[in-house]
């Protein structure tokens, strides 16, 4: 079975070989599934930001290799640039990223880059900006002068357009409110089940990760703690806070209501949920 990412014995440092060396990545086995929603969590500096930079090569292992739809990027450069439009890769905060004289230019950028035509390059751009739901009349303007939510959508947009094989983002909730946070996570969900393809969303924030994740990667120290799915990680709630991280809080209520002596179960992620189950209980009490 070919994995769209999966690397073996992957190791790396920041300033090898000097008295700074620093181990960032030790020994990573890991194989992401064709159409998975993979979330990786962990603490500032635990090899979050690393891992994924691993996905296209922009940072190569000192240490075992990394397997991109079955081919190794340490094979030649075609295979190093191919996976560059497989794995789609926007970083935190990616509207900073943008730079053309119009948003049309920019979500452009990746498609030219893969040498398109015209035609197909447009009709990219249009499809990307439809589905981020970035409205046409904002094509044409700068980038520059958009909202700041409006940014963030160009520039996932400008991912999307290149149609890759696995999209991966790293915090693509940070700085927004809470109703532009849920925005951006029903798009990347959509996206998803639309389109089938993989995708690879990196947070700290465990109520995100819970609310649209297939499966929960834990970094920490340089190596992955946990893999397992949402029920599997959340349940182990003490080595998550040992490893500086937490179950989102609404489990954390529920956890408390439970040792109080209240029925109400332990699995629970997302405060929608919460909010039913305890609307069940107050229907019951009332009847």
């Amino acid at each position: 079975m070919t994995y769209p990412i999966e690397l073996r014995n992957v190791s790396y440092y920041y300033s090898p070989g000097t008295p700074l060396q620093v181990a960032a990545l030790k020994n990573i086995n890991l194989k992401i599934g064709e159409g998975e929603l993979a979330g990786i969590i962990g603490h500032t500096g635990s090899g979050k930001s690393t891992l994924i930079s691993h996905f296209n090569g922009l940072l190569r292992p000192v240490e075992g290799s990394v397997i991109i739809d079955g081919e190794d990027l340490a094979k030649d450069k075609e295979t190093l640039r191919a996976a560059r439009f497989k794995v789609g890769l926007c970083f935190q905060y990616p509207e900073a990223q943008l730079f053309e004289e119009t948003v049309a230019r920019d979500i452009a950028f990746g498609p030219k880059n893969m040498k398109l035509s015209d035609e197909e390059i447009n009709e990219r751009v249009k499809k990307a900006a439809e589905f981020v739901g970035l409205k046409p009349e904002l094509l044409e303007k700068s980038p520059f002068d958009l909202s700041g939510g409006e940014k963030r959508r160009a520039a996932i947009a400008g991912v999307m357009a290149m149609e890759p094989k696995v999209l991966v983002l790293d915090e693509p909730a940070a700085g927004l409110d809470p109703g532009g946070k849920n925005e951006i996570l029903s798009m990347i969900s959509e996206y998803k089940k639309r389109t089938g393809c993989t995708v690879v969303l990196v947070s700290h924030s465990m109520e995100d990760i819970a609310s649209v994740a297939d499966r929960v990667i834990v970094m920490n120290a340089g190596t992955i703690a946990m893999d397992g799915t949402v029920d599997e990680v959340f349940s182990h709630s003490a080595e998550l806070r040992s490893m500086g991280l937490n179950v989102p809080e609404i489990t954390r209520i529920f956890i408390r209501l439970r040792e109080l002596g209240y029925d109400v179960p332990a699995d629970v992620y997302s405060v929608e949920k919460g909010a039913q189950i305890l609307r069940e209980m107050i229907r019951r009490r009332s009847v």
